[in-house]
């Protein structure tokens, strides 16, 4: 019986399809009865998904010199306590 530390360990492969076909079955089995760790392979496809995709997000006028501001001010205040 397949185990939420064997899902993370093999959660690569499963993603890459490079597991066999009995592997895939216990797996999908798992997630079907483990909300975690079908949170996990569905965040990590999502998270992948996003990372690879080549599109380029336009920030709206202005975000950005807020948040380098933001940021600088932050620097300025030193480490939080």
């Amino acid at each position: 019986m397949i185990r939420c530390e064997d899902i993370l360990r093999e959660v690569s492969e499963l993603l890459d399809d490079e597991i066999t076909a009995e592997m895939r079955i216990q797996i999908e089995t798992h997630l079907c009865a483990c909300r975690h760790c079908k949170v996990l392979v569905d965040t990590t496809r999502k998270t992948l998904t996003l990372v690879s995709s080549y599109t380029v997000l336009e920030l709206p006028e202005g975000v950005s010199a807020r948040l380098l501001d933001r940021l600088a001010k932050h620097m300025e205040s030193g480490p939080s306590q």
